[in-house]
C-alpha cells in the first residue's frame, strides 16, 4: 500500500516533509514524493493531513489479570489507539500476581496476548518481598563483583524473557508490590546492570511523606482533609530526597537509572546532570495542585487529578515544559491508571484512588500544547512522544520513528480539527479524567500498526460517533521483546 499526500514528520527535520510512504509486509519500505501504486496495490490519501509515527506509552497499568474492574488489556489498548499510540508498555506491578516472576509473566502474556489491538512489551518488577527470590545468589558483595555459581536470579530470568526493564517503589501503597529499601535498591541497580536493564524508580521519600501526612493531620485537628493538605503531604522535596538518594544509590550504574513520571522540576534537573534518565507526564505539565480546589470562575478537579506523586506547585508545569524542550527531561508517559466512580470518589483525599485514565491523552495533548502551542520543536516532539522511549526500551530497531525499514506504525492528524476532551467519549473503564472539557488543536484520523488499521474517525461507518471506532480485531497486538527487530 501507499500513503500518498501528507505532510509526514521525519526524524531530523525541522518541519514537515511533503512524502508518500510505500508499506510492504508491515514495514516502511519507501519514502519519497511522487511514488505511484502498482497494480493492485492500495492508496491513502493523507491529503491535507499530518503524519506522525505512532506514539509509545511506556508506562501504563491496564491491570490485567487481577483488577480488571479497573481496566484491562482490550480496553487500555483500545484507548491508546484512539489517542495514537502504537506501542504500549505494560507495568508490573498492578496485576495479580504482579510480574515478579518468570511464572508470573508467562501466565499474564497467555491472558493478554489474545487481547490487545496494539503492540506492547512489559516491564518486570521488583517488590519488598521479592527482592531476595529475584536477587538470587548473584546478589553483589561488599566489593561491587557479583557472587559466582548461584542461581541467576528472578531478575535475569524476565530479562531473559524480554522485559525492557524493572520496576520498583521507594513508597508504595500496595500490599501486593511493596516499596523496597535504599540497600535493596542498590543492589538491585547492579543486578539490572549485569542483565542490561534500566531500573525503573517510583521516586518519593517515605520518611518526608510518611512525617508531613502525620505533621499535617495533626494540624487539621480532626477535621475533614482537604485536597491541599494531601498535595502538601507529597509536596516538591518529596521527590527531590528520593531523587538524589536514588542517584547515589546508583552510583557508578547511573545510566542504568530511569525516574518515572517526574513532576518536580528540581528532580528533573538533579537526573539530567548524570548518566540516568526520566519522563514526565501530561498531566504534570498541564496542571496543578491549585487545580485541585480551583479558584472563582473555574471548578477544582478534586478526585479527577489525583495521582501519585501529586501535581505539584504552579510554575514548575512550565519548568518541566522548558526542560522538556531542552531534551532533560527525555520522554512522556501517561501513567494510565484508571478506577471506577466508587474507588475516586470517596470524598476523602487520602482514600481516593490515586490514578487517572491517561493514555489516550498523552499524543493530543503534547501535540497541541507541545507542538501547536509553540513550546516544543518537532524534533523535541518525535522524541518525547516516540523516538527517545523506543531508544530507551531497546525497541529503536523497529519502533519510533518513520524510517525505511521500520514498522509501519503511523498516525494521521487533522491540524485543522479540533479535539474536545469528555471522558464519556473515552475506551477504557476508566473515564473520570481531569482533562474533561479541554479543547485541544488538532484531531486524531486513523491510527495504523504495521500497516493495518487500527484506529478510525473517518469512515462512514465512523460517522457520527465522536470518538471514532476500533477497527482491529483483539489479539491483533504482538508482545514486543527488548531488542525487537
Amino acid at each position: 500500500m501507499i500513503v500518498r499526500n501528507g505532510m509526514v514528520a521525519l526524524p531530523g527535520r525541522d518541519d514537515f516533509t511533503r512524502a508518500d510512504l510505500r508499506i510492504e509486509d508491515g514495514r516502511f519500505v519507501g519514502i519519497a514524493q511522487g511514488l505511484e501504486p502498482a497494480s493492485g496495490e492500495e492508496a491513502v490519501d493523507a491529503s491535507g493531513l499530518l503524519v506522525f509515527p505512532g506514539a509509545i506509552d511506556p508506562h501504563v497499568h491496564f491491570d490485567e489479570p487481577g483488577f480488571t474492574h479497573r481496566e484491562d488489556f482490550l480496553h487500555g489498548t483500545s484507548e491508546a489507539a484512539r489517542g495514537g499510540i502504537t506501542t504500549v508498555v505494560d507495568m508490573p506491578c498492578t496485576s495479580l500476581p504482579p510480574v515478579t516472576t518468570a511464572a508470573a509473566f508467562d501466565n499474564k502474556l497467555g491472558i493478554v496476548a489474545k487481547s490487545a489491538v496494539v503492540d506492547y512489551a512489559f516491564f518486570g518488577g521488583v517488590s519488598g518481598h521479592t527482592v531476595e527470590a529475584s536477587l538470587g545468589a548473584r546478589d553483589a558483595g561488599a566489593g561491587g563483583a557479583a557472587n559466582a555459581g548461584g542461581p541467576p536470579g528472578e531478575m535475569a530470568a524476565l530479562a531473559e524473557r524480554g522485559v525492557v526493564g524493572f520496576k520498583c517503589y521507594f513508597i508504595s501503597g500496595m500490599d501486593t508490590f511493596t516499596r523496597v529499601t535504599h540497600d535493596d535498591f542498590a543492589r538491585i541497580v547492579r543486578e539490572a546492570a549485569r542483565v542490561e536493564r534500566p531500573v525503573l524508580l517510583h521516586a518519593e521519600d517515605l520518611d518526608y511523606v510518611t512525617a508531613a501526612t502525620a505533621r499535617i493531620m495533626a494540624a487539621r485537628g480532626g477535621g475533614a482533609p482537604e485536597w491541599m493538605d494531601f498535595a502538601l503531604s507529597r509536596d516538591e522535596a518529596a521527590e527531590t530526597v528520593a531523587v538524589a538518594s536514588a542517584l547515589a544509590l546508583a552510583s557508578g550504574h547511573e545510566g542504568s537509572l530511569h525516574i518515572v513520571h517526574v513532576g518536580t522540576a528540581e528532580a528533573a534537573r538533579l537526573v539530567a546532570a548524570t548518566d540516568a534518565t526520566c519522563e514526565t507526564c501530561a498531566h504534570y505539565l498541564a496542571f496543578s495542585r491549585e487545580d485541585f480546589e480551583g479558584s472563582a470562575g473555574r471548578p477544582g478537579r478534586g478526585a479527577s487529578l489525583k495521582t501519585m506523586p501529586v501535581v505539584k506547585a504552579r510554575g514548575e508545569a512550565e519548568a518541566l515544559w522548558e526542560l522538556l524542550a531542552m531534551g532533560d527531561i527525555d520522554f512522556v508517559t501517561s501513567d494510565h491508571a484508571p478506577a471506577q466512580a466508587e474507588e475516586k470518589e470517596t470524598g476523602n483525599p487520602w482514600t481516593a484512588y490515586g490514578g487517572i485514565p491517561g493514555t489516550g491523552t498523552m499524543f493530543p495533548y503534547l501535540l497541541s500544547e507541545g507542538y501547536f502551542a509553540g513550546r516544543l520543536s518537532l524534533p523535541r516532539l518525535l522524541e518525547a512522544s516516540s523516538g527517545a522511549a523506543a531508544r530507551r526500551y531497546g525497541l529503536s530497531a523497529r519502533k519510533g520513528s518513520i524510517e525505511v525499514g521500520k514498522d509501519a506504525d503511523f498516525v494521521l492528524v487533522d491540524p485543522s480539527a479540533t479535539t474536545t476532551m469528555r471522558g464519556e467519549e473515552l475506551f477504557s473503564k476508566g473515564r473520570i479524567t481531569p482533562f474533561e472539557g479541554m479543547v485541544l488543536k488538532g484531531r486524531i484520523a486513523a491510527t495504523w500498526l504495521r500497516g493495518h488499521p487500527v484506529y478510525d474517525a473517518r469512515s462512514r461507518e465512523a460517522a457520527g460517533q465522536p470518538s471514532g471506532r476500533i477497527v482491529a480485531q483483539p489479539g491483533t497486538g504482538k508482545f514486543l521483546r527488548w531488542g525487537y527487530r
